[in-house]
């Protein structure tokens, strides 16, 4: 296909972009990376200790003005100022060698993704995500192709990565058999899937992350604050009909109408271009498909029956508890000097007879339940807390509904067409998604050591309470905070893609300086998705861009990096101010972001 007159040169489209690219190939692998951060911890913490840094913690208190009432928060003193512990020493070592497998076994997110992708991996093994992503996009009109295409796109992060795989060429070919300009549906596909990330009617293994991510960084200000995987399910909700929407306007309105005046396609043929009657489902997969779902349709309605039936598992709230009954228990304690040991505190977790409902600190005698001999422990002054805090039934169990809800419809789905015939292959079904997370396990562990490391050396209190009181006393409008969090997360996504590594580096920093000033730690995450979220379709760093690109270059011979971004930044632009304007409302509006979590923090 020859080029317009009107095309520009690839080689100058992408000269920028290859700069950015160099740049950002030059950032170290993940896991190297939280090596390399939990170093510089280690070093700053030498120089903090040796300097003699220290921070007074404060906390906001509201000063009556006069007898009429009204007032004004101040930031009031707490407690001892916090100096920086060192690692470079015995102490230091010893705590770090001691507790390096703790460190990675206690990541919340470590059981959530785990268990999580047991059943959404087998499904996309057997394929049931594909069968669903073929089989609604092949039943929709042509005049509704592009809503769908991007709703679907929007909630495919819940089948991992395969969206990127299955749905922008599957929209290319679509497109193109309705008589609409190809491009126009990979480039609407690729918005759905890449730019409404973060958005979604589903919960999904990386929400799990997240949660765990923001639960750590939450307990520098607070230990018990808990963060579930469904923290901001209502926000995502609503994000995935804005983008939809947005996506729906711009590409119709906008993106078509230009690539059909500058770069009209004669499709020709292509024994590797895919195409709609390829795509299409046989009678077997629709009928595996059809059973497939009405049995998660049951399963769904069997949850739900459960939740709202009085007296039924998972109604109410409930405490999780221990197999004897006892719940699990975090309480400060100190080594008795009798026992010519150090007297220092730590934190124990500890199994206590705190029964559902009863207060932490009257259910601990630290002295009994954590004494080890020869040394004897003895509770401090400061009251003990729930690992796990009670709250509605349903959200702590709502992983296990997760691996329910796709382990069964897709064994059923495999089993309907023939991909499941024996035991060996569930095996390897069950296998499959947990093969596809070694990466992030892998991150998780080395995540995990900077984490700690961070919050033994107080640098992480110590910066929480120093950022805190310089925001504080910015005194900063919430919304204009919001917003400039989200173009940090945006630069920042030029420099390290992935939304999970990128969370890992930026948490412990901004959740608890947010927390200080009032915002919640899951309002902080759901401006994180959308900042994180909308660069995706731009930024080089991208891995599936070359994936994209591939297909792209089908219809447009010789198109570059540079073309594919060129195409993609109106989506980015309009995404970036149409979500944030959504978050900015949504505060205004006080709604909640997902069951049980607030919007501001107290």
């Amino acid at each position: 296909m020859s080029s317009h007159p009107h095309e520009q040169n690839p080689a100058q489209g992408r000269s920028w972009l290859d700069v950015v690219e160099k740049l950002g190939n030059r950032i170290p692998e993940p896991a190297l990376l939280f090596s390399l951060l939990a170093l510089a911890v280690v070093v700053i913490a030498g120089i903090g200790d040796a300097a003699g840094w220290s921070v007074q913690p404060v906390k906001p208190v509201l000063v009556e003005a006069g007898a009429e009432g009204g007032g004004r928060l101040v930031l009031e003193a707490t407690g001892a100022p916090l100096t920086v512990r060192p690692i470079a020493d015995a102490e230091g070592l010893y705590w770090f060698l001691s507790s390096m497998l703790r460190n990675f076994a206690s990541m919340p997110a470590l059981p959530l993704i785990f268990v999580a992708m047991l059943g959404i991996g087998l499904a996309e093994r057997f394929g049931f995500f594909s069968a669903l992503m073929r089989g609604l996009a092949l039943v929709t009109p042509a005049g509704w192709l592009t809503p769908v295409i991007i709703f679907i796109g929007t909630n495919s992060s819940v089948a991992s990565d395969a969206g990127y795989i299955i749905l922008p060429p599957l929209a290319a070919a679509l497109f193109a058999a309705a008589g609409r300009h190809p491009v126009a549906g990979l480039a609407a596909a690729f918005a759905g899937v890449s730019g409404g990330f973060g958005a979604g009617f589903f919960p999904t293994g990386g929400d799990g992350v997240l949660a765990g991510f923001a639960q750590d960084a939450a307990h520098v200000v607070q230990p018990s604050y808990g963060v579930t995987i469904v923290h901001n399910l209502y926000f995502k909700m609503a994000s995935s009909v804005v983008v939809t929407l947005a996506g729906w306007w711009l590409t119709d309105r906008v993106v078509e109408p230009r690539l059909r005046r500058l770069f009209p396609v004669e499709v020709k043929a292509d024994a590797d271009l895919p195409t709609a009657s390829s795509m299409e489902l046989n009678r077997g997969e629709v009928k595996a498909l059809l059973c497939s779902l009405g049995l998660m349709g049951g399963l769904l309605a069997l949850c739900v029956a459960l939740v709202l039936v009085p007296g039924s598992p998972l109604h109410g709230n409930g405490q999780p508890l221990l197999p004897n009954g006892r719940a699990l228990v975090s309480q400060a304690v100190k080594v008795s000097p009798e026992a010519q040991a150090p007297a220092a505190e730590a934190v124990s977790t500890a199994s206590a007879a705190a029964q559902s409902g009863q207060p932490a600190a009257s259910s601990v005698d630290a002295s009994r339940v954590l004494t080890r001999s020869p040394l004897e422990v003895v509770a401090t002054s400061l009251p003990g807390r729930l690992v796990e805090p009670p709250g509605p039934r349903w959200s702590q169990a709502i992983v296990p509904i997760i691996l329910a809800t796709f382990l069964f419809p897709g064994m059923l789905y495999g089993w309907m067409t023939g991909r499941l015939r024996s035991q060996h292959e569930l095996i390897q079904g069950l296998q499959h998604g947990i093969a596809s997370i070694v990466p992030v396990l892998v991150t998780l562990f080395f995540l995990a050591q900077f984490v700690n490391l961070f919050a033994y050396t107080h640098l992480a209190r110590m910066l929480a309470f120093a950022g805190g009181s310089l925001l504080f006393d910015a005194n900063l409008p919430i919304p204009l905070l919001l917003v400039l969090f989200i173009l940090v997360v945006i630069l920042g996504d030029f420099a390290m893609s992935g939304m999970l590594s990128k969370f890992g580096v930026l948490a412990p920093i901004f959740i608890p300086m947010f927390m200080m000033v009032g915002i919640s730690p899951e309002l902080t995450t759901a401006a994180y998705r959308i900042g994180d979220s909308v660069v995706n379709v731009v930024t080089p760093l991208n891995s599936y861009v070359i994936i994209i690109l591939a297909v792209y270059q089908k219809y447009r011979a010789g198109a570059g990096i540079g073309n594919l971004m060129t195409l993609m930044l109106p989506y980015s632009l309009a995404f970036g101010v149409v979500w944030a304007g959504l978050l900015l409302l949504w505060y205004g509006l006080g709604v909640p972001l997902g069951p049980g979590s607030s919007l501001s923090f107290p």
